[in-house]
């Protein structure tokens, strides 16, 4: 008698199976590179609008928030460098509590501040001398010396060229081309 032969065990597709290890048909394996595929497509797709998602858009501001709570969500958004969004809290305190001056003007000073770090420079100067202007009114004992005092700083920063340094505008940019 010759060499015995191992009885092969065969799936259901009649493929066979070697030490436990499942042999796929064709019909098998095209089901599978489907599936992988699927997945991989799912998986960019849930990448992609997860980025789209952390581009900022108009924030709902619910009704119901406090002076601090504002402040500190702009204050929040500022740091995670959402400058829109930052706007819309600062805004929307000074919309909010329009007789508040002394917070006023912190939310005025936080407004010019974030047009600074948006490399909105002509704005930004606007809007901090629209803030000084207010310390040389008949109410500048009432404000708090801090938004001045650092007004005063940021625009000297401005007027050495800033830091850090601004990104070339478009305009600019197109200039030199």
């Amino acid at each position: 008698m010759g060499p015995r032969r191992k009885a092969v065990s065969r799936n259901a597709a009649g493929c066979p199976t070697h030490f436990g290890v499942l042999c796929l048909s064709g019909m098998q394996k095209l089901s599978r590179l489907q599936t992988a595929r699927g997945c991989a497509f799912f998986v960019i797709s849930l990448l992609f609008f997860s980025l789209l998602a952390c581009r900022t858009g108009p924030v709902v501001i619910p009704e119901d928030l406090t002076q601090a709570e504002l402040f500190q969500r702009g204050q929040e958004a500022l740091d995670a460098g959402r400058f829109a969004v930052a706007l819309q809290y600062y805004v929307t305190f000074l919309e909010r509590f329009p007789e508040d001056r002394v917070n006023g003007a912190e939310a005025r000073y936080e407004i010019a501040f974030v047009h600074y770090r948006m490399d909105e420079w002509d704005t930004a100067r606007q809007l901090f001398a629209e803030l000084l202007a207010k310390y040389d009114g008949p109410d500048a004992d009432e404000l708090p010396a801090w938004p001045r005092v650092l007004s005063l700083r940021v625009l000297e920063v401005m007027d050495e060229g800033g830091w850090p340094p601004p990104r070339p505008r478009r305009a600019d940019r197109a200039r030199r081309e």
